[in-house]
This record gives C-alpha cells, structure tokens and sequence, in this order.
C-alpha cells in the first residue's frame, strides 16, 4: 500500500493550503478552467449515492522516533450504488489531509476511471465536493479511493484520537489510540458519507508497531508484516456486519484482558481490557457482560451476528461508554469493580456499573442492529434501551429495576420542571446538555406505552419490529406502526384509539401535563402543561388508569378511558362512593402529574395514615411527589400537603422516601436533579437519617403552616 506523506499533503480546513494546492490543480489541468465551480451547501447529503463497503487500510503511529510521531495515514475505498445519475460526489470530510492528485474514482466492474474535474470543500458542513468528467450512471455500481491522514492528539473531537495510562510507579505515560465517532465525528478522521442511515459494511486493516495490539469490531483473521516498515505489521479483520458509520471502532493498545463467554453451542467470546495494574478489577465485567448477553438474546429470541465481544475500560472516555458492534468501550471508573461480598442488594458503585454493562448489551439489538435513520430518532434507540436496561437489572435483583424505572421519571420531571420542558425527538439531542434527562423521559414515555398496549402486546409488536428491521435504519414512525400491529393483533386497544396520534403527543410535545380531577355527579377532568402557563397550547393523549378504595386493583395497568388531545374538558362517567378515594395513573406507569380537589386529597391522606400498604408503593411514591409539587406552585394548600405527607413517619420503602427528598432538596432547595437522587441513595444507605430528614421536613412544614394561619391579614 502507498502511504501518504502527510508533509505535502494539503490540510481540509487550511483555506489557505488547499487554495493554493487546488489553483495549482486548475493550472495544471486547462480543460477544468472552463468548468462552473461545483458547490454544496443542503445540511443532508444528496440521495444520488448509496454507500454500500468501505475497504480501510491505516497505519498508526504510537512512537517518538518517527519524524510525524502520534499520527495516522491511510486509504479508504468506498463502493456505491448509483440511485440517480449525476456527475457530483458528496461525502464527509474535514480536519484531515488528502492526497488529491491520488484521488481515484472508477466504475466497478469496467474499471474505467472517470477524472475528477473539482475538488471543493465546504468547511461549515465538512462536505469534500468532487465533479467529475462525466455522469455516474443511475443502476451503476462505482468505487472511490482517498489516501488520507493527520496528526493526532488526545482532543477527543476529532474521532480517533490519543489517550495514555500512567504507571503507578515509574510515572511513565503509556499510549494507545481509540475512537469515539458518535455521532458525526468519523467525518474527522476519514472521508465517509456520514449520516447514520447509509449503512454499510467495513474491511478494517490496522498497521502498528508489533510491540501493540490491534481492536476492531471484529476479530482478527491474519497479521502480515509490513513490507516498508520494520517492526510494523497488518492486522486483518473480519467484514463487519451491515452497520451505520459511527458503531466503526479501532484501538491500538497494550491492555491486558480477562477472558470470559457466553454459554450454548455458539458461544460469543469476550476479552475485558484495562491496564495490566486493573487487570483484577476487570472481573466483575467480564462476567456480567456475558449474562446480559444471554439474558437478551433469550428475551429478545434473536441471536447476534458477532463471535466475539471486547470491552476496553480506558480513562477520560468521551461518554461512559459506548457501544460499538463488537467493541464496547467504557470509562474505567464506572466498571472496573473490587470484590465486594454478596447480599440482597449490589453496592451503589456496583449498581452503576451492572446497568452501564447491561446498558451496552441491550444497545446490540437497539442501536446496532436496528439504527436510527436520523438523529431526531436517537431517543427511540436510547428509550428502548434504557427500557430493557431496567429488565435486565430487574432479571438479577427483583424489584431494584422497578427503582430504576422510578428514579427515570422522577429526574425527568424534575429536570422538565427546571428547563421548562424536554422534547424527546429533537433534531438537535446530540448537542443537548441535558440529553441524559431525554433518554430517562424516552424510557419513561416508553414504559407508560407498555402499559397502554400490555405486556405481551409490547413485547410481540418489538419482536415483531426487530425482524423486519434488523440491519436496517427505522425510523419513529414504523416502529409506532409495529405496536398498531400488535394492538390490531391483539384487539388492546379501542378502535378510536391510533397509537401514533396518541405518541406523537408524547414524543413531539415538550413537557408533561397535570392531569386535574374533581368529583361530582360524574368526574370531571381538565389537563395543564405542568408550567401552569396559560399561553401553552400543549395538549396530550393521556391513558386515563384508574382505581378505588372499594377495588383496589392495582395490578391493571391498562387505559379504561383516554384523554383526548382536542378537549379542555373531559367527563368521566364512574360512580365513586362519597367516602372512598380515586387514585389516577396506576403504579406511576403514565409520564404525568395528577391533582385531586380537597375531599379527595383528604380521604387519600386518611387511607396513608390508617394503612398506607393499601395503596401501591409506586401510587404512594407519585403522591408524595405530586403533593410536593403541587404545594410548591401553590395548587395545593400547605395544610393539604402535610395532611398527605404525615404517613411518611411509618414508610420503610425506597420509592416514597426517594420522592420525598427529591421533591424537598430539588423543589424547595433548588439542588439539582441528580444530586438529590445522591442525597436520596445516600440517606437510604444511612438508615436513620431517614427518620431525621423527614423530622426536619415535618418541622419546617408545621413552621410554615404556623406562619401561614398567623400571618394578618391585608384587612388588619
């Protein structure tokens, strides 16, 4: 293979460089000066090209003896299909050198060559935009070759980069290179049509110094030596499956790893790396990893097509991870874990780690298999797999992913309340600071279609969506079209009731509404956005679930009635005797707030302190939540609020208390979301301090309500 000599090679976002090297190309070539320069300028890629294999060869320097030391340079041969003729080539690239007078584009089989009249850059939307002499014929297949390269250093934005471990005691830096390229970062390193529904399948060669190791997404099948250089070799690996660009993964290293696998016939083989000094704390992954595995494979009824798994734990990761096909690469202070004794419940730092792992895992089916066709889809990949993350905790520890699933919508809502609202299906998510509270309220909006459709009706309707889309891009929509199959299946849902209709008010909407009930004849009902703002407009499809004190039926999760998105009002025809209570969204399935006029409020108050076991402790945990919230914006009294929150003296469960201390430390305190979950983690590992917050609450409650009733009035 020709290396590119990077020293005269011109740099793609130099304008300087590459003008003067493009003005020498014109002069050079007096047939091109006549032709009208070629722009591009649409946020899409043109759909004239269909990418289909990238065959990349790259040799990565890790040495300070080289003359360009920390650097990488290769090829990349890009076959596509032809679905419209047209004489312009399109594709990602910027940040990196090219060699253009090498640049090559052929068609397939013929192999003649086309000259290429143009090269332009548009640096703002990393576009390279080539002409060529003559049209590339639609039905026609094609191939593009580029020599590329560029310096690297551990500046993480550029998708393949530096990174480096210290040893301990002699203090001497190690390095080894990784990538990172969701989701539009492998723009960066190698030209590529970079949008995540052009998947395709990759040819990886790495060449390194053989004192190194070669990663890919799949195994190596040989290593060759390098012919020019000594001590170099290739690894080759395997073709990868059919996959978008930015799940392609490589890293040069010298990690140490452990060895594990999944069971059956066909096992998945995997290797857990870190450091040789971590090595010992890599166990704890390598076992669990595989059990997810499993456990996904036999829920999901679909089998991965990789023989082998690693899992590289690396310091200063961009992300906590991130789950490239066969690669999966983690921060090491998340998953490397020390032995700790067994009991009921995993340690808080053990905890992190098991759902990090099997948050990973699920990604192998919801992400990898299936991907997105547009980043307005990321919360889809990201809701389902936080959705089966919390089945997989819950598989190892029962009841601890029902917690989980609570934590999820409790910091949604609070964050919702802070920001002013979440819209789950933003084009812009990648680029949201607050995207890990649009992946909780993803797998919240999820759960409560769950309840909507059934257990059995959801779980057939994904089976059904990951067969017909498995190496394929979906989109929202056709996922929501394999849940109205499932429902048209199973008859769950009512005629009238269109499960895109209802989600999209879900999805597309920003923030949550309360749900407003007031006994009468009948129950009448009205919705807010949760800001209580008049001038929104936002309405929402709100699966009404229900139960009484006569019933107390709170194992059925499904609708008995829906809230349209069109009506200010809705009537409620359901006779509740005068002295039972009416408790709305059973078990918290539903992403909404729920407010009672006062006698409800009350008779729900007196069931909690005569038997507060009577109510669900995932209904008790939303009523605690919802009181604090409701008294904080004045929607309830002071009087209402400690009425219903007094039963907390006797309550021993997590959900409840967890719902007090957020609701306390983030609505009245303004402490963040996720540190009033610490303090919510941290009292329930302390025992007792429990019981002292909820004095101390209590106590400045009964303050506030004194100061309240003794305040004098304006009439004073």
């Amino acid at each position: 293979m020709s290396i590119c000599r990077l020293s005269v090679v011109p740099r793609i976002g130099k304008p300087n460089v590459a003008i003067c090297f493009l003005m020498l190309l014109l002069a050079l070539t007096p047939a091109a000066v006549a032709v009208k320069t070629t722009y591009y300028d649409s946020p899409r890629l043109p759909t004239a090209l269909v990418p289909f294999h990238y065959e990349l060869h790259l040799l990565t320097r890790l040495e300070n003896t080289h003359p360009i030391p920390f650097s990488f340079e290769g090829a990349v041969n890009i076959s596509f299909f032809v679905h419209k003729s047209t004489d312009v080539v399109v594709l990602h690239a910027n940040e990196f050198s090219i060699k253009l007078a090498k640049t090559q584009l052929q068609e397939w089989y013929t192999l003649q060559r086309l000259a290429i009249l143009e090269f332009n850059f548009n640096r703002k939307l990393d576009y390279l935009i080539m002409k060529a002499d003559s049209y590339l014929k639609q039905g026609k297949y094609y191939s593009l070759t580029i020599e590329f390269g560029r310096p690297m250093s551990e500046n993480k934005r550029g998708g393949y980069f530096l990174a480096h471990s210290t040893d301990s005691l002699s203090h001497q830096k190690s390095w080894y290179s990784l990538t990172h390229f969701e989701p539009q970062s492998m723009r960066y390193t190698m030209p590529c049509f970079d949008e995540p529904a052009l998947k395709a399948t990759f040819n990886v060669t790495l060449g390194h110094h053989k004192r190194f190791q070669s990663f890919s997404n799949m195994k190596v099948t040989a290593v060759l030596a390098h012919k020019a250089l000594k001590d170099y070799v290739w690894s080759v690996h395997e073709t990868t499956p059919l996959m978008p660009n930015y799940l392609l993964a490589f890293s040069i290293n010298n990690l140490t790893c452990t060895f594990s696998q999944t069971g059956g016939p066909s096992p998945v083989l995997f290797r857990t790396c870190a450091k040789s000094s971590d090595l010992r704390l890599t166990t704890f992954a390598a076992q669990m990893a595989p059990v997810f595995l499993e456990y996904f494979e036999e829920l999901l009824q679909m089998e991965l097509p990789l023989s082998k798994i690693d899992q590289l734990a690396v310091e200063n990761y961009p992300t906590d991870a991130m789950e490239n096909w066969g690669l999966v690469v983690y921060s090491s202070d998340l998953i490397l874990q020390t032995d700790e004794p067994g009991g009921p419940e995993p340690s808080r730092p053990r905890l992190q780690a098991l759902q990090v792992i099997c948050h990973e895992m699920a990604h192998m089916w919801f992400g990898n298999l299936i991907s997105v066709a547009w980043w307005s889809d990321f919360w889809l990949k990201e809701g389902l797999t936080g959705y089966f993350e919390v089945l997989g905790i819950e598989h190892l520890y029962p009841r601890l992913g029902r917690r989980i699933l609570a934590k999820y919508r409790v910091m949604s809502l609070m964050h919702e309340t802070e920001s002013g609202g979440i819209v789950i299906s933003s084009m812009d998510i990648q680029s949201n600071a607050s995207k890990t509270y649009v992946y909780q309220k993803a797998t919240s909006v999820l759960h409560m279609a769950e309840g909507m459709v059934g257990h059995t009706t959801f779980h057939n309707a994904i089976h059904r969506y990951l067969y017909q889309y498995a190496f394929a891009s979906s989109t929202t929509n056709q996922f929501l079209s394999s849940i109205q199959e499932g429902c048209d299946r199973a008859n769950s849902l009512p005629e009238f009731a269109d499960i895109k209709t209802i989600m999209d008010t879900w999805i597309l909407q920003s923030g949550y509404p309360v749900l407003n009930v007031r006994r009468n004849a009948s129950l009448v009902l009205t919705q807010n956005h949760f800001s209580f703002n008049e001038s929104r407009r936002e309405r929402w499809w709100i699966p009404l679930t229900y139960t009484t004190q006569s019933e107390q039926n709170f194992s059925d999760t499904r609708p008995k009635a829906f809230f349209p998105a069109n009506s200010l009002m809705f009537n409620l025809n359901v006779f509740v005797p005068e002295n039972d209570w009416i408790i709305f969204n059973v078990q918290a399935m539903g992403y909404y707030r729920v407010n009672y006029d006062e006698r409800n409020w009350d008779l729900i108050a007196e069931a909690l302190s005569r038997d507060h076991q009577s109510i669900h402790v995932l209904n008790r945990a939303q009523i605690v939540g919802d009181a604090l919230f409701l008294w904080n914006t004045k929607r309830i009294s002071w009087s209402t609020a400690l009425n219903v929150l007094k039963y907390l003296v006797d309550e021993d469960e997590f959900e409840p208390l967890m719902a007090l201390v957020v609701g306390v430390t983030n609505g009245f305190w303004g402490v963040s979301p996720e540190s009033s979950m610490n303090i919510a983690k941290w009292l329930s590992n302390a025992g007792k301090w429990y019981a002292e917050f909820i004095n101390y609450t209590f106590d400045q409650l009964v303050f506030v309500e004194n100061n309240v009733e003794s305040a004098p009035s304006e009439e004073d």
